[in-house]
């Protein structure tokens, strides 16, 4: 017994004596059995480590395979760069974690994971084929059931994995994109479950209540919710969101009219807006998928910001500034699109605060809303379009609130001179819009109510705007127009009109001489200056347009 612990102690004296010869011997040296992919690195100095990691062939692309497709990611598209200095830090820690076991350490690098996230998924794009979920029709009194359609989808997490793989191993290998079957397709027996299940949904409904509107939801719709699984939750609450949307109403501020001295009249009342509970909804009608109850819709009121009953209090006391311009010669069309624009926002009521917005009022400019087509500038070249002549309102608006000294958060300058607009009136005071990224805003800064009131005057081929609020004790000045690098206008146009007759000839816009404009606006109420700021327009020469007659 004495004799086998004697040589028990001897054997591990012998393993901890080499141990600390070796440790001694390597303390400045990789130890042995240490790696790199397939290379050795063992019981070499750090510099000698560094020059032999440079010197290896490492990947500077990641070939993917995919059946017989191929692709490649290089390294560069994706800033991959390998880290000699941290690499061998790593090797020469890990190789004394355990002296006597054969140790392989991965290589450092850095890549950008956005930009291979990006490049998977563009060769995802390439691979990936959508499943088609098992449908259920019914048609008539008949039940027909599609069994679907498997797909296939790149698993991109483990894909990530093998290329740092790869990357960490110093291998060549071309890479196999791991690929994953979606199994939605039906079995003969899933499909008998369906048709089963859809049978006894066959000349039901449901009947679904909202106030005094009605909307049913038949056997086809049901059976298009119907999976393997149950209900389809995502499909019925897609159409849950649609029919909100077709349910929803805003609330609608009262409109007024303002008569002076000190009375405004309602010419459109305030409305309450609802707007539907999706979730409740959604709730109560898979809860009826399974007793055929009728649903009352489930809704939260909006109340009216601004009713008519409150009209009296808003402080709509007195004119604040007025704008006027004319639109003479102007075509019928345009004349027309003019006058709707015009009534869209009279009326309006802007709370103390808040910004105005021309574009959120008149809005979807367009045939299908109304308006006509007129003659519009696109693209350098004067063509029919829908709302020709919706610009001068915005500009006439443009020259109230000039007056009244509100503060004007965005305006912008035709790209030149108009007719309309320099009718009794100097140059640059216009404001051109067109939904959704060119608009005019102004802010209702004072402490009141305002009330915009238009009043178009046809038979003086006039428009007006009035602002309405309470009188703060500021004052507005604009100073004449500065004008300066003149330019002459191009040669006259004509464009074939079918509208009008032929032989006959009609001027639609006159001459324009190119210019640069500026004016000064200035704000006071009493010593305190409230706005002060210089207005510029940047107009290049325009050709007079004579209207041709085709007809």
């Amino acid at each position: 017994m004495k004799r086998k612990l004697v040589t028990f102690f001897s054997s591990v004296l012998s393993v901890l004596l080499v141990g600390i010869l070796g440790w001694t011997v390597f303390a400045d040296r990789i130890l042995p059995n240490t790696y790199v992919g397939q290379t050795s690195f063992g019981r070499l100095t750090l510099e000698e480590a560094t020059e032999r990691f440079l010197s290896l062939k490492k990947p500077q692309e990641f070939v993917l395979i995919w059946g017989t497709s191929k692709w490649k990611v290089f390294g560069p598209e994706i800033n991959f760069n390998y880290l000699a200095e941290e690499t061998i830090k790593r090797v020469f820690v890990e190789s004394r974690i355990d002296p006597f076991k054969k140790r392989v350490v991965g290589s450092a690098f850095v890549f950008d994971k956005s930009l291979l996230e990006a490049r998977i998924a563009s060769i995802s794009a390439s691979i990936n084929v959508p499943a088609q979920d098992p449908e259920v029709n019914i048609v008539g009194q008949q039940i027909l059931v599609s069994r679907g359609e498997n797909g296939l989808v790149v698993d991109s997490e483990t894909l990530k994995q093998e290329i740092y793989k790869a990357a960490s191993t110093l291998s060549l290998d071309p890479i196999e994109i791991p690929v994953k079957q979606i199994k939605p397709r039906l079995n003969d027996e899933q499909v008998q479950l369906l048709f089963e299940k859809a049978k006894k949904y066959l000349g039901k409904k449901i009947k679904l209540t909202l106030l005094d509107k009605q909307a049913d939801i038949d056997a086809t719709l049901i059976a298009s919710w119907m999976g393997t699984d149950g209900w389809k939750r995502d499909k019925i609450s897609a159409w849950v969101s649609l029919l909100a949307i077709s349910l929803n109403t805003p609330p609608q501020s009262a409109l007024f009219h303002f008569t002076p001295p000190n009375l405004v009249k309602e010419f459109l009342p305030g409305k309450d807006g609802i707007v539907i509970d999706e979730k409740q909804l959604l709730e109560a009608i898979l809860k009826s998928l399974d007793n055929f109850q009728d649903i009352s819709v489930p809704y939260q009121k909006i109340v009216s910001p601004i009713t008519t009953e409150s009209v009296n209090n808003l402080g709509i006391k007195e004119l604040l500034g007025r704008g006027e311009s004319y639109y003479s010669d102007s075509i019928a069309n345009r004349e027309f699109n003019v006058a709707k624009a015009a009534s869209t926002i009279n009326g309006l009521l802007v709370p103390p605060g808040e910004t105005f917005s021309f574009n959120k009022y008149v809005v979807d400019i367009s045939a299908e809303t109304g308006y006509k087509q007129a003659y519009v500038i696109k693209d350098g070249k004067t063509v029919l379009g829908d709302g020709g002549g919706v610009c001068q309102v915005s500009s006439t608006l443009f020259r109230a609130v000039l007056a009244a000294g509100l503060p004007i958060e965005e305006r912008l300058a035709h790209a030149y001179r108009v007719h309309y607009y320099e009718e009794n009136s100097q140059v640059g005071l216009d404001a051109t819009v067109f939904a959704p990224d060119v608009d005019f805003k102004f802010t209702n800064d004072t402490q009141s109510y305002i009330l915009i009131q238009s009043n178009n005057i046809p038979a003086q081929k006039k428009l007006l705007f009035d602002i309405y609020g309470t009188n703060d004790g500021r004052t507005a000045t604009v100073s004449k127009s500065r004008v300066w690098d003149i330019t002459a206008p191009p040669p006259d146009l004509y464009v074939d009109d079918p509208t009008l007759a032929r032989g006959v000839i009609k001027q639609m816009d006159w001459k324009a001489w190119g210019a640069k404009a500026a004016f000064d606006w200035k704000v006071v109420r009493g010593e305190e200056v409230l706005q002060e700021r210089t207005f510029y327009s940047n107009y290049r020469p325009w050709q007079a347009v004579y209207l041709r007659g085709t007809r």
